[in-house]
């Protein structure tokens, strides 16, 4: 299918679907933004207060203690791990919506943590996070190529556990690495044709977000769909 074809599939699929999309969307955007972004945002300020103050008082030692920026470094990137972790629902919630399944409320805010999904979706996004993150101490451009690489792993990890297979550490990280390959700019070009879209939220002040988010996750999981078909889904 086209990029095109893509969207326009999702279009069709959420037509008499937006009310239950967009009520988890928003629910689902708010828990984590106050669960996880605000400790994110307090951290953030007061860091920046402490700076001014130091300036102000005219020692700057604190500043620069790497124990200090070491510290909140920490508590930033481990709180957004948990955020973008918990998001996952997200994702398994409208990979199935596209097979024709549509979860019940709470079950599909807290999707990835049922159904035998925990532990291995955890473990693959931890990793994936981890090999993210060395691959940008490189340079920032070998990242961004790694994140498309292993952008499929929370898919596949669904896939297999739901066709009762056993599911590793690495297991769907290295099925996404090969399944991508050859498909990394797909996915990028994908990605692009939605920044009118966010361009459009910002000016609404958030609101065309509302229905961005399940438009974006449906269009992502036929994206895969159509990439991979069923063949994680058969043991």
């Amino acid at each position: 299918m086209t990029r095109a074809e893509l969207k326009a599939e999702a279009k069709n699929q959420l037509r008499h679907n937006w009310g239950w999309a967009i009520s988890v969307g928003i629910v689902m955007t708010v828990f984590v933004g106050i669960f996880f972004g605000k400790p994110v945002f307090d951290t953030t300020v007061r860091t920046m207060n402490n700076i001014n103050n130091a300036m102000g008082s005219g020692s700057l030692d604190s500043v620069f203690k790497p124990g200090v920026w070491a510290g909140q470094l920490g508590i930033n990137t481990g709180v957004n791990f948990l955020g973008s972790f918990f998001l996952l629902s997200l994702v398994v919630t409208f990979l199935h919506f596209t097979r024709g399944e549509r979860m019940g409320f709470f079950k599909s805010i807290f999707s990835v943590f049922m159904d035998s999904r925990f532990v291995p979706e955890f473990l693959n996004f931890l990793l994936s996070y981890i090999f993210q993150f060395l691959w940008s101490l490189l340079l920032v451009i070998p990242g961004l190529i790694k994140s498309y690489s292993y952008a499929m792993t929370p898919y596949i990890v669904n896939d297999l556990v739901e066709s009762g297979q056993e599911v590793h550490a690495t297991t769907a990280i290295t099925a996404s690495r090969q399944l991508m390959d050859g498909h990394k700019w797909e996915l990028f070009v994908l990605n692009l044709s939605f920044i009118g879209w966010y361009i459009l939220s910002v000016i609404t002040f958030g609101i065309g977000y509302i229905w961005l988010l399940p438009y974006e996750q449906t269009t992502k999981a036929n994206f895969y769909r159509n990439l991979a078909g069923d063949q994680f889904l058969k043991k």
